[in-house]
C-alpha cells in the first residue's frame, strides 16, 4: 500500500487502529470549556470527531496521508504589498488531496473486493492531526501543529477510514522538548503549550466576516490570509524539504506578496482567475480587499492616502469601516497624511448612515485632532 500511495502522489502514509480518541475528547471538551472553540471552521459536534465507528460502522483502520506544500522562497517585490499563507498560495489542496486519498481508497477496495471506505480531507469531522500522529507520520507540536521528519509542518493532511483491518504503525518519539519559539513569536499570544485559542490566531482572524475587532488590525500587518508566524521560527522546519508539488506554487499574477493597489482595483473576474483556485476563494473578493485596506492603514507609506479615500465611498460596510481606521492610523504616523485624511472623513461623515461605519469615523477624527493638538 505504502508504495501505491506514494505513487499516487502522498508524501506520506500510515495506519492508525480506529479505536475512539479517547483522550483527544477530553482535550476537546476541556478547550470548549475554556471558551478556545469550536471555532466556525471546526466541525462543530464532539463525538463524531472522536469515534471513528460514527461515520463508518464497522471500520477497523484509519490511514492518514499528507502532502508537502512549501515552496521555494520568492523574491522580495517592491510596492505597497500584502502577504498570504503559504498553505493558500497555490491550488486548493482539498480536492487534490482529496483524489490522492481516493486512488488509494479505490486500490483498497479491488485487493479487498466488499471493503468500504470513506475518504475526508479537513472539512469533515475526523481529527487530522490526532489521526496522522496517531498514524506515526508526526508528532503533535506546542504550536498545535503536526511535525514530520522530513517536510517539518508544512503539510495538508487526510485520511482514509476503512474496514480493512490493516496493521498499525507506531507513533514517533516525541517533539519539542523545552523549545518555546512559538509561542514567543505569536503576535496575539494565542498560544500555551500544546493549545491554541483558535479565535484569537490572526489565522482565524484574517478569515472573519465583517468589521475587524480593533485590538488585531494592527497586529496583522500586511497579512491578506493566515499567518505562518509559528511554524516559520520551528526548528523543525529548517530543513523541510520543499519544492514537490508544483500545484503548490504561487500564482504568478498574484504570488504570496500581491500588490495591494492591484487588490484594490481588482474586479469580480480577476478575484474568480486569482483566488477562487486557491485556498483562500472561499472567502470571497470583500474579506481580501478588506484586508488590504487594513494593510494599507498599516504600512506607513504616503502612497496608501489616496486608495484609502477612495475605498471610503466602497458599497461595502468592512471596507469603509476599516479605511476610516486606516486614514485615522495613517494620519497619525504621516504629517502629509494627516490634512488629507481629515477632509475625506469629515466629508464621509456627512452622508454616511451606517452605524459601524459613523463609530469609526468619528474614532479616527477624534484621533487625528488629538494627535495634532499634541503638536
Amino acid at each position: 500500500m505504502v508504495s501505491f500511495a506514494l505513487t499516487a502522489g502522498l508524501d506520506l502514509i500510515g495506519v492508525a487502529p480506529a479505536e475512539p480518541f479517547v483522550r483527544d475528547e477530553e482535550l476537546l471538551r476541556r478547550r470548549q470549556e475554556a471558551g478556545f472553540g469550536p471555532n466556525p471552521y471546526e466541525y462543530q459536534q464532539i463525538e463524531p470527531r472522536v469515534k471513528p465507528d460514527m461515520l463508518l460502522p464497522g471500520v477497523k483502520s484509519i490511514i492518514a496521508g499528507g502532502i508537502s506544500y512549501l515552496m521555494e522562497d520568492e523574491p522580495p517585490a517592491e510596492g505597497l504589498r500584502g502577504w498570504v499563507s503559504r498553505y493558500c498560495r497555490g491550488l486548493d489542496y482539498h480536492q487534490i488531496l482529496k483524489e490522492r486519498l481516493q486512488r488509494v481508497a479505490s486500490w483498497l477496495e479491488e485487493q479487498v473486493p466488499g471493503a468500504r471506505s470513506l475518504v475526508y480531507v479537513d472539512t469533515g469531522p475526523p481529527l487530522d492531526r490526532a489521526v496522522a500522529e496517531r498514524a506515526g507520520i508526526g508528532k503533535w507540536g506546542k504550536h498545535t501543529n503536526l511535525i514530520t521528519r522530513e517536510f517539518g509542518t508544512w503539510v495538508f493532511l487526510g485520511e482514509i477510514l476503512t474496514d480493512i483491518p490493516l496493521p498499525p504503525d507506531q507513533p514517533i518519539e516525541a517533539a519539542c522538548g523545552s523549545c518555546t519559539l512559538c509561542i514567543d513569536a505569536c503576535p496575539t499570544q494565542c498560544l500555551t503549550e500544546w493549545q491554541m485559542d483558535a479565535n484569537r490566531c490572526l489565522s482565524y482572524v484574517t478569515q472573519m466576516k465583517g468589521v475587524i475587532p480593533a485590538e488585531y488590525r494592527e497586529v496583522m500587518g500586511s497579512r491578506l490570509f493566515g499567518c505562518d508566524d509559528c511554524q516559520d521560527v520551528c526548528p523543525y522546519n529548517k530543513k523541510a524539504r520543499r519544492g514537490l508539488h508544483a500545484e503548490f506554487a504561487s500564482h504568478p499574477e498574484v504570488t504570496g506578496t500581491p500588490d495591494l493597489l492591484q487588490l484594490m482595483a481588482m474586479t469580480k473576474g480577476d478575484f474568480k482567475r486569482w483566488f477562487e483556485p486557491t485556498a483562500a476563494g472561499w472567502r470571497g473578493k470583500t474579506t481580501i480587499q478588506r484586508n488590504a485596506v487594513i494593510a494599507l492603514g498599516n504600512s506607513g507609506d504616503p502612497a496608501a492616502v489616496a486608495p484609502l479615500i477612495k475605498a471610503l465611498e466602497s458599497d461595502s460596510q468592512p471596507i469603509r469601516a476599516h479605511a476610516a481606521w486606516g486614514l485615522g492610523k495613517l494620519g497619525r504616523s504621516l504629517q502629509e497624511a494627516a490634512g488629507p485624511a481629515v477632509v475625506a472623513l469629515e466629508a464621509r461623515q456627512r452622508q454616511e448612515t451606517d452605524p459601524a461605519v459613523t463609530l469609526e469615523i468619528a474614532n479616527a477624527l477624534s484621533s487625528l485632532k488629538s494627535s495634532a493638538g499634541g503638536h
